[in-house]
């Protein structure tokens, strides 16, 4: 996400192509044309996006592309920064309840049909509003254990760079995967650490235009890449247009018997 932003934003301010602004070697001042205002100007609305404060002296040293993106990584890295994003965008998301519900009941039907119990955990990886506990439990009678795992929890969570610290049964990351800039890395660490399996869902590329849903969207992702990674899929209506979402399944046990 760090990565799409800094490359918005360099975009907007220089007005350059997309491609010369992501490319991490490109000099900021005699590639990208800025000069110390607009880099200025760059810093100042990254801080504002990622709610961090990057120091002078650091800003100072900042040549290329890539030692700006990763200034903001680092400084935007802290708790009180992550914990901040967070919220800021569960605030954004002005959809209702109803309207989100279709995600919750596939996940929730898949994780019951395909063995989820009452003696299980389940961990909700970037769990939102945590409204997956809410299906399982009401519409399908599940009494077992939910962990929500999400930066505004505590500002510590991140799915770039989290490894479990324990094997659990059941992983959900639910409109995670196209946030992810390799979402592939997020799939091999559940399926190592999945006692039983893992259920996701996210935008189907081939129906929505995934990039223009969401400004943090960053990996549009079709029926045939999760296959490719294992899952079984299946196609469903989540943002109001036929068949424009994804739900993905892995389960251990089918793993073994392939």
């Amino acid at each position: 996400m760090i990565m799409h932003l800094v490359t918005a934003t360099l975009g907007t301010v220089s007005g350059r192509p997309r491609e010369q602004c992501a490319d991490r070697s490109q000099s900021l001042f005699s590639g990208l044309g800025m000069d110390s205002l607009a880099l200025m100007e760059t810093v100042t609305a990254l801080e504002k996006l990622t709610h961090c404060a990057i120091p002078d002296e650091a800003t100072g040293r900042l040549k290329t592309v890539g030692d700006l993106e990763d200034a903001v990584r680092q400084y935007s890295s802290a708790p009180a920064s992550r914990i901040a994003q967070a919220e800021e965008y569960l605030r954004g998301h002005v959809s209702l309840h109803f309207e989100r519900a279709n995600r919750f009941r596939a996940a929730s039907s898949l994780l019951r049909q395909y063995g989820l119990n009452d003696t299980e955990i389940l961990v909700d990886l970037g769990a939102g509003h945590t409204e997956l506990d809410y299906f399982l439990r009401v519409e399908y009678g599940w009494r077992g254990r939910y962990a929500p795992m999400d930066a505004w929890i505590d500002g510590t969570f991140d799915l770039l760079t989290w490894k479990p610290a324990r094997s659990v049964n059941w992983y959900a990351a639910l409109e995670v995967l196209e946030h992810l800039e390799n979402p592939e890395s997020l799939i091999e660490r559940m399926k190592e650490s999945a006692l039983a399996g893992f259920v996701v869902t996210t935008p189907n590329s081939k129906r929505v235009d995934v990039l223009a849903q969401d400004p943090t969207h960053v990996t549009p992702l079709d029926e045939e890449t999760l296959q490719r990674w294992g899952l079984t899929t299946s196609l469903h209506n989540f943002y109001g247009q036929y068949q424009d979402g994804l739900c993905g399944l892995w389960r251990r046990e089918f793993e073994a018997n392939t």
